[in-house]
C-alpha cells in the first residue's frame, strides 16, 4: 500500500524526532546533537503506519507524575534533565523547578533555572529541595557518557548521597534505572533488586513505592521484580526498568 504524501511526510518527521542518540546501544557523547527522547518511534509495518519502537520513557514519565506531591508547590530539582521533558512539565505545574546537568541547557523555558555542573560537587544548600528527580540518570553518573570525563566507579552512590543532603527531611526522591541481571556497560549500570536496595540504603533512603516493567515487543508491561531481574538489559540494551519513590 502506498501512503498518502502528507502521511508519508509525517511519518518521516516522526522518525527523525523519535530516535534518540544512544538507543542503538552506543554511549552518547558531548558533541552529539541530543534532542528530547520521545517514547514512540513510527514507521510502516505490513504496509500500514505503526509504532515500531517504544522507549522506557512511556512508563517512567507517568510514574514521576503519579508520585509528585500535590498541590504542585515547592522546590524541585531534575538531575540530568537534558533528554526529558519533565523539567518543563514540572515548571508548568507550578513547582520552582531547577535542572542540573554537566552539559549546557538546550533551551530557555519560563520558570526553569539551569545549573551546569556535577550534582555530587555542586554547593546546593542542605535540605533545600522538596523533590529530586533522577530519570534514567544515576546509572550513568561516573561513567564515560554524556560528556563526562571524571570517572567514578561509585558515582551512583555519591550522587544519591549528595541528593540526600539537599532533600528536606519530608522530601522525596523519584528515581528510575535500568533493571535486570546485575551488570552494565562502560556507560551505564544495570541493577537487580538487591543492588538497587543497597544503593538506596547506603545513600540514606528508604523505599516507599516501587514499580517494575519489562519490554514485550514494542510494549512495556508491569512485571514482578523477581521476574524482571532475570532479564538481560545489557546485551540488547535496556529491557526492564525500575521506578522508585524513596524518602530520606
Amino acid at each position: 500500500m502506498q501512503l498518502p504524501s502528507k502521511l508519508a511526510a509525517f511519518m518521516g518527521m516522526a522518525l527523525l524526532i523519535a530516535l534518540p542518540v544512544g538507543q542503538s546501544g552506543s554511549p552518547p557523547q558531548a558533541n552529539d546533537q541530543l534532542d528530547l527522547i520521545h517514547p514512540l518511534s513510527f514507521g510502516v509495518k505490513d504496509g500500514r503506519p505503526a509504532v515500531t519502537g517504544c522507549s522506557e520513557r512511556i512508563v517512567e514519565v507517568p510514574f514521576v507524575h503519579r508520585n509528585l506531591p500535590y498541590p504542585f508547590r515547592g522546590r524541585l530539582l531534575d538531575v540530568g534533565y537534558r533528554e526529558s521533558e519533565i523539567i518543563y512539565e514540572t515548571a508548568s505545574l507550578g513547582f520552582e523547578t531547577w535542572g542540573i546537568d554537566i552539559r549546557p541547557p538546550l533551551a530557555e523555558y519560563p520558570g526553569v533555572r539551569y545549573v551546569q555542573g556535577d550534582v555530587i560537587k555542586y554547593p546546593f544548600e542542605a535540605r533545600s529541595f522538596d523533590v529530586v528527580i533522577l530519570l534514567s540518570t544515576v546509572e550513568h553518573i561516573g561513567l564515560m557518557a554524556y560528556g563526562n570525563t571524571a570517572k567514578d566507579p561509585e558515582g551512583d552512590l555519591h550522587a544519591l548521597q549528595a541528593v540526600h543532603r539537599i532533600l528536606k527531611p519530608t522530601g522525596r526522591l523519584i528515581l528510575t534505572v535500568p533493571f535486570g541481571r546485575r551488570g552494565g556497560k562502560d556507560w551505564y549500570r544495570v541493577y537487580d533488586h538487591q543492588a538497587l536496595r543497597e544503593l538506596l540504603s547506603r545513600s540514606g533512603f528508604s523505599v516507599e513505592t516501587e514499580d517494575y516493567w519489562s519490554k514485550e515487543g514494542v510494549r512495556w508491561i508491569p512485571t514482578p521484580w523477581s521476574a524482571a531481574e532475570k532479564i538481560d538489559s545489557v546485551t540488547h540494551h535496556v529491557r526492564a526498568v525500575a521506578s522508585v519513590l524513596a524518602r530520606p
